[in-house]
């Protein structure tokens, strides 16, 4: 054999045995800890994936939950990352829904079995919400809700499903404690005291779980239902509907809306020269794109959010930051998705593995303070979830459509004005 071809093989026998050592390493640091629930596995790195309608017409939307989570998880690596894995990064892994729910479950599919990753961070809707949350428990992957509020997400009994914003009986609730306290807050309202309650919503999840819910309310605290109007989400104008409202003749209206139907609505009401107070579930209405396009018709209308910059300098810290970034202030929708970041965070820490299954348990069992120096911002304090994954406790805040923003003015503690009467 020639010098030249035993050069060869003992060069083919190195490159094979560095090959081989290099498999090993890379096996070793994919590992996700044991316990076989998969997940995202370096040690360097831990993958979450989002899923927000990006495209179509609630990308706007989708994309400031977007932007809140990456806010999120810049702090968190910048700040040494998962400390208890050696200062493992968050690596984000983003999923688009489309507003649709059957593309909702593919986007789970792909994220758990192509990107491996570790917990899921959506979804806005709640239409999109119930069979994403379906799909995350048959592939035992945790999903944490930041935004959808229809009552069933956390009441089928599921093991990997985690909601840190309120759901859609506690919007109701707000509203009704609001309508009993409308004669002590405005004496001067012409409709008061409130007895008659309409109710206008759009007819998906959002909008009947939340009618479920005002309904309830109604007959317990002794209002009388005057009507109840549902739309497509998808129509074009809606003054037939708010007519329909209108002839019921209620002292006040409660909606459920998306943006398109809460800008419609409104402008039916001034059409048709409507007096009363128009009071939202948290929906279209605390979109900044709500107020800049109806412009003076939006004012004295009520809503309720989950987040606002008047609740003090956290709230107010935070709105600054992601101004700054992003260029507008952050909504309910934002802050609970940034949110849902430091949950995560604090259950790796806690866990101290990426394992799906061992992260699921960390998560049921995790609680952030701001007593203790966690990273808290919502209104919900402590954090902690019940064993439906609910979130224990998420107050609201009602607020108007004064001088163009939105000011609280209900409950009392937080109020920054008095109602204003249309």
């Amino acid at each position: 054999m020639r010098k030249r071809d035993v050069t060869r093989i003992i060069a083919f026998v190195l490159m094979i045995a560095v090959l081989a050592m290099a498999a090993s390493f890379v096996i070793a640091c994919g590992s996700s800890g044991g316990g076989g629930g998969g997940g995202s596995t370096s040690a360097a790195t831990i993958k979450i994936g989002t899923l927000y309608p990006v495209t179509g017409d609630l990308a706007k939307l989708g994309q400031e939950c977007v932007n809140a989570v990456k806010l999120a998880v810049d702090e968190v690596n910048a700040a040494g990352g998962i400390k208890s894995m050696g200062g493992a990064k968050i690596q984000l892994v983003e999923a688009d829904s489309q507003g649709k729910p059957d593309v909702g479950i593919s986007e789970v599919e792909r994220l758990v079995q192509q990107n491996n990753v570790s917990a899921i961070i959506g979804t806005y809707q709640s239409s999109v919400a119930l069979p994403a949350t379906q799909a995350a428990e048959r592939l035992k992957v945790p999903i944490v809700i930041s935004m959808a509020v229809a009552d069933d997400i956390t009441g089928r009994g599921y093991k990997y499903t985690f909601r840190i914003c309120p759901k859609a009986e506690w919007y109701a609730k707000s509203q009704l404690d609001f309508c009993k306290a409308m004669g002590e807050l405005d004496p001067s309202y012409q409709y008061n005291p409130i007895k008659d309650i309409a109710i206008l919503h759009e007819d998906t999840d959002f909008g009947q779980s939340t009618a479920i819910g005002q309904k309830k309310y109604i007959k317990e605290y002794g209002f009388n239902l005057t009507t109840e109007v549902a739309y497509p989400g998808s129509a074009a104008d809606l003054t037939t509907q708010v007519s329909k409202v209108k002839a019921s003749d209620p002292d006040i209206v409660l909606t459920t809306t998306y943006l398109n139907d809460s800008i419609l609505i409104t402008q039916a009401k001034e059409k048709l020269g409507m007096k009363q107070l128009f009071f939202d579930a948290a929906g279209g209405t605390v979109d900044p794109e709500f107020i800049n396009r109806l412009g003076a018709a939006a004012e004295n209308i009520l809503t309720e959010i989950e987040f606002t910059k008047y609740a003090g300098p956290v709230a107010k810290e935070l709105n600054d930051k992601f101004n700054a970034k992003y260029g507008a202030d952050i909504t309910g929708n934002g802050a609970y998705s940034y949110q849902a970041v430091y949950v995560i965070a604090k259950a790796l820490e806690d866990g101290k593995s990426a394992d799906r299954a061992k992260l699921r348990d960390a998560l049921a069992a995790v609680k952030l303070d701001k007593a203790a120096g966690d990273n808290v911002v919502v209104p919900a304090n402590p954090i902690t979830f019940g064993a439906d994954g609910q979130v224990s406790n998420a107050p609201l805040f009602v607020v108007q459509v004064q001088k163009g923003a939105l000011i609280p003015v209900f409950p009392a503690e937080f109020a920054a004005a008095k109602v204003a009467n249309p």
